[in-house]
């Protein structure tokens, strides 16, 4: 067991998006550590984040880490790009020594880990691309990597209709990525950076083929969060709790295309963080 697994409370994961896209992240969390507890919290009232101004998105995601930390968490997961982008730091700072992890280092260091030729694309949304986060990320852990990004913003409404497959999906998807991997010298390793993108994975197999590494940010939060809570089993019997700041029948209606369960509106608990 980690020091830092020994001291952490039987406190509740703290996940958090703007929306429903980060129920693919506390999928990929519950997947690794089915034996947990989790907190998540949407804040679909003032979806989406990628639209705001990096002010805005900070002091937003200040609002929703101080939800989380009086409720009371062992750990928070940012699982949102834009979030993660410009929130990070504050969340940090807020939530002084309890490990907070964002969705871009992690997919950063996997990506760089999967590539063989040092060509990385990334598709996010038109929030994530412009902060060059991903690019930043990347050319820190090696300089001369090549980082390919594409905004993508039309996929996280295909994602929310449950558009995942099909001709329409497959065509805007073709309409992104092309200039990218129709050409010579192309990446070999994709970052899905964004949460909603993770429901394209079966129709992005098809079209890049087997040998493109897809990266998932939301599985490499986990197995980098996994270090910090090794050996550390919760003995109660573990549950996930949702909370969102507007419209709990939509998300719990929606939940079943980003999630590995359907959620009954009851179980949605409609909060206030102003």
């Amino acid at each position: 067991m980690s020091e830092n697994s020994k001291n952490l409370p039987l406190l509740p994961i703290g996940v958090f998006d703007s929306g429903i896209g980060g129920l693919t992240v506390l999928k990929a969390l519950r997947t690794r550590f089915p034996e947990e507890s989790y907190l998540y919290v949407g804040d679909t009232a003032r979806l989406p984040y990628g639209t705001k101004s990096p002010e805005t998105v900070a002091r937003y995601a200040q609002s929703i880490a101080k939800c989380l930390l009086n409720q009371g968490v062992m750990a928070i997961v940012v699982a949102c790009n834009t979030a993660s982008t410009h929130g990070l730091a504050a969340v940090k700072e807020m939530a002084g020594n309890l490990p907070v992890l964002g969705m871009i280092d992690p997919a950063a260091e996997s990506a760089m880990g999967a590539t063989n030729n040092n060509h990385i694309g990334v598709m996010a949304t038109f929030g994530t691309i412009k902060s060059g986060a991903y690019t930043h990320a990347l050319t820190s852990l090696d300089p001369a990597v090549k980082v390919s990004p594409v905004a993508c913003q039309m996929l996280v409404a295909l994602a929310e209709e449950g558009w995942a497959e099909g001709e329409i999906a497959k065509s805007i998807l073709l309409r992104y990525l092309d200039p990218i991997f129709d050409r010579q010298d192309s990446p070999d390793t994709l970052i899905l950076g964004c949460t909603h993108f993770p429901v394209f994975t079966s129709l992005l197999k098809e079209i890049l083929g087997p040998d493109i590494a897809l990266i998932n940010s939301g599985e490499a939060a986990s197995a980098k969060l996994e270090s910090l809570l090794i050996d550390r089993k919760n003995p109660e019997r573990p549950e996930a709790k949702f909370l969102v700041t507007d419209d709990p029948v939509r998300f719990a209606d929606n939940a079943l295309k980003f999630y590995d369960s359907r959620l009954n509106p009851d179980d949605v608990t409609l909060i206030d963080i102003r």
